[in-house]
């Protein structure tokens, strides 16, 4: 016979993950709010920004251990309650399942954060655009077809390889591609187009979603800005920096109702 959860086991759970989403909190408020105070001196501007980054990625890395041990403690919990019977053991379950969201949730965000807090030289070889994009349009061909979206490639075959770290610029696409599906949560059309303008490399990535209202449209690179209810704000800002770390230069368009587009060019010093 199936026992119902202790109680003591949810609070401590829960109060867990609540120290634990304080913590990353604070420290993305600290940074941010460092990061924007204008009065300071630029060196020492830079010298607080660099040992704050190292304060906080080490902080990150010693939330990540519990947090893992909590993500894994609350799956075995929900394994042992996968056929709740009376209607407070459902209750119990439906509150482990909700726990195990929010830390999936943390874990995502210091993931984010760990990534945007790395500094990265991009490792460059030659690196066909084209290719690029079309391995990351089939990467995600399976969950747009599960969320009836399509998604319509037009290349120019003309563009040649580009100087770039083709795992960095995997990434900086996929976070434009998985916003683009995100949006689109009833379907729609994904485009991804390249061309060759005045030996210049350029991408466009059109979805047919919601767009971005006005007001949020100047801030969408900004760091910790986010239109989505559950997004960390960093997907968009890592992008921005791969692509400027590469020598390109990375813009948005967008109205409501009309959908939004990014627009990526390499200079041809890279092309």
């Amino acid at each position: 016979m199936t026992t119902a959860v202790p109680l003591y086991v949810a609070i401590l759970v829960a109060a867990a993950v609540a120290v634990a989403t304080a913590a990353v909190a604070a420290v993305l408020a600290s940074r941010q709010a460092i990061r924007t105070r204008e009065q300071a001196s630029r060196a020492g501007e830079a010298q607080r920004l660099a040992f704050l980054g190292t304060l906080a990625t080490g902080l990150a890395h010693e939330i990540r251990n519990p947090l893992s041990t909590i993500n894994i403690n609350l799956q075995l919990l929900k394994e042992a309650w996968q056929t709740p019977i009376t209607e407070r053991e459902q209750r119990e379950y439906r509150k482990i399942e909700m726990l195990l969201k929010e830390t999936r949730r943390l874990e995502e965000i210091l993931n984010n954060f760990l990534e945007f807090s790395r500094t990265h030289q991009p490792n460059r070889s030659p690196c066909n655009i084209n290719l690029l994009l079309d391995d990351v349009s089939d990467l995600f061909a399976p969950q747009a077809e599960r969320q009836h979206i399509r998604i319509v490639r037009n290349f120019d075959r003309r563009i040649p390889p580009i100087s770039a770290d083709r795992n960095q610029i995997s990434q900086a696409i996929t976070n434009i591609v998985l916003n683009a599906i995100q949006a689109m949560p009833g379907g729609g059309t994904i485009s991804v187009r390249t061309s060759l303008k005045q030996q210049t490399a350029h991408i466009e990535i059109a979805d047919t979603g919601a767009g971005i209202p006005p007001e949020a449209a100047d801030r969408i690179f900004n760091v910790y800005f986010s239109t989505k209810t559950e997004g960390t704000g960093l997907g968009l800002s890592i992008t921005k920096r791969i692509i400027e770390e590469h020598g390109g230069t990375i813009s948005m368009k967008s109205a409501p109702g009309e959908g939004t587009t990014f627009l990526i060019d390499f200079p041809a010093t890279t092309v």
